[in-house]
């Protein structure tokens, strides 16, 4: 399993969101987490088709998506889908 993570640095939701996700890695120390900055990472992200809501989690097994969040989400929302698709 392979998490992908955009976000930018102007976005409010992210920075949020970044606190909670450093919890997660500290439960989670196996997980394959890649950031990108929707800004800097430009040509990396289009490939991912992510809209105007940010941030964007994408759950990914063998390449293939099997699960996306999309906006600010809770505590509990992020760790159940982390346990559901990790």
């Amino acid at each position: 399993m392979r998490i992908v993570k955009i976000n930018a640095v102007w976005c409010p939701a992210c920075i949020v969101s970044n606190k909670i996700w450093k919890n997660v890695l500290v439960d989670y120390p196996d997980l394959d987490i890649e950031e990108l900055d929707l800004d800097f990472d430009s040509d990396e992200v289009k490939k991912y088709n992510v809209g105007d809501v940010l941030p964007v989690v994408i759950f990914l097994n063998d390449e293939k998506e099997v699960f996306r969040l999309i906006g600010e989400k809770t505590k509990e929302e992020i760790y159940k889908a982390v346990e559901e698709y990790r």
